[in-house]
């Protein structure tokens, strides 16, 4: 029988489309075609908009607690 530890939390890592304007970097991200992303490989220092693929940043990651419930 596997059972998952009652600490163990699931990392959900989520992404952002650059806007046009934003320069990619390296640690960004393209689609991969199979519904996830890879990290791009590419130069850096290039506007968003000048790919043909869409540009992916991770989201800051805000912990839990600090959300209020409104």
């Amino acid at each position: 029988m596997n059972k998952t530890h009652p600490s163990a939390a699931a990392v959900v890592t989520s992404f952002r489309r650059l806007a046009w304007n934003e320069l990619v970097r390296r640690g960004d991200f393209v689609e991969d075609g199979r519904s996830g992303f890879e990290p791009w490989e590419g130069p850096s220092g290039f506007r968003a908009d000048a790919f043909v693929k869409q540009i992916y940043r991770r989201s800051k990651a805000v912990p839990a607690g600090i959300l209020k419930a409104e």
